[in-house]
């Protein structure tokens, strides 16, 4: 698995600086490995693999200050705690400090038991200016993640704002139920990714997004949200790649492209869409190159017949129609065409003009 791990950190790579890895005593039980790409630069990248709780982590903290650290893994670790139940919630998190004090570039968590609150123990003051990248993966059981973190005092401080510099967050895998207001409480200016698949969201509140500027890509994919469109209310958004596909949205909702003037790529497959409804998609702008709305339950009847006409021929529409059994199967922008001739001017669908296939079909004796 580290293998693997090392071979994608050296061709993604774009080095922060590269420190040269300590000796093997002083970063036990984890290791570091310094790769170089050219001449004068060096990625350096460090595995902790299964480790038993955070006091395991907490005992290479200081190898680690002195350092610049390109990639932090942290895999299948936690679980000794994990047993302990309630009794191993405070060894399930990242040490004191972690976040404000180590200069690290990406950090990525697998298949790790994290608690709730896993970022919210510093002593200083919360400040980070080098990560740039965070992500955890299949490392939660918790419905919702602590984002408001106790700073003393009785103050609450949220431990992504430390992340000044921070562009992607992933937290994958999980089991989140709700996507609130609350989950970035202050604005994380620099922000241009976030993926929060594969989790099982219900909830989105409404201007969710209002603390993330520069966001250009949300991947709300494989979660049970119905409504989304109200997320986007009241502000101008620069996204241009949403994806929400594999929810239970049945409707995209009279207001969601308003928001949205810079979209390209919108995916929303595997739904339980049944219309499109030419009110919610005239409003889609220029930039929207590419639909996909396969795998939902489309109807494809008279009211399709703008299609072809508000979506020219370089706009990819993915898509295929369930009903009526005369276009089942059939791609969207073929059953559009095809309803044109066949549906009169007031939107009812006359005798299916024959094919020359089915012609020669009722010649055969």
């Amino acid at each position: 698995m580290f293998r693997l791990i090392l071979i994608a950190a050296f061709f993604t790579a774009s080095a922060l600086a590269g420190s040269i890895c300590p000796s093997r005593k002083e970063i036990y039980p984890c290791s570091c490995t310094n790769i170089r790409i050219h001449r004068r630069s060096t990625i350096t990248i460090v595995n902790c693999y299964r480790l038993e709780d955070s006091n395991a982590l907490s005992s290479i903290f200081t190898a680690l200050r002195s350092m610049e650290i390109d990639r932090f893994y942290l895999y299948d670790s936690f679980w000794k705690a994990h047993m302990l139940g309630a009794a191993g919630e405070s060894q399930k998190v990242l040490p004191a400090d972690w976040i404000t004090m180590l200069k690290i570039k990406e950090i990525e968590i697998i298949d790790t038991t994290l608690s709730s609150c896993f970022a919210c123990d510093w002593k200083i003051n919360c400040k980070n200016t080098v990560t740039t990248s965070f992500k955890v993966t299949n490392s939660s059981s918790a419905d919702r993640i602590c984002s408001l973190c106790d700073a003393g005092r009785g103050n609450k401080s949220p431990w992504t704002g430390c992340m000044s510099n921070l562009k992607e967050f992933h937290f994958n895998y999980g089991k989140l139920s709700t996507f609130g207001l609350d989950f970035f409480p202050m604005a994380m200016r620099e922000l241009i990714i976030l993926n929060l698949s594969y989790n099982q969201i219900v909830k989105v509140d409404s201007n969710v997004l209002k603390n993330l500027p520069k966001l250009l890509k949300l991947d709300l994919s494989h979660n049970a949200i119905e409504f989304f469109d109200h997320m986007f209310t009241n502000q101008e958004i620069s996204l241009e790649y949403l994806d929400v596909s594999s929810n239970f949205i049945k409707t995209i909702g009279p207001d969601l492209f308003s928001s949205l003037p810079r979209l390209k790529t919108f995916k929303a497959g595997n739904n339980g869409i049944p219309e499109l409804k030419r009110s919610e998609w005239e409003k889609a702008p220029d930039s929207l190159k590419n639909i996909d709305l396969s795998e939902n339950p489309l109807h494809c009847d008279c009211n399709i017949r703008w299609i072809n006409s508000t979506f020219n021929i370089n706009v990819v529409l993915q898509g295929t129609c369930s009903t009526p059994s005369d276009y089942e199967e059939s791609p969207v922008r073929r059953a559009s065409r095809l309803l044109l001739e066949r549906c009169d001017s007031v939107g009812r669908m006359g005798t299916r003009k024959p094919t020359s296939k089915s012609r020669h079909a009722r010649r055969k004796p």
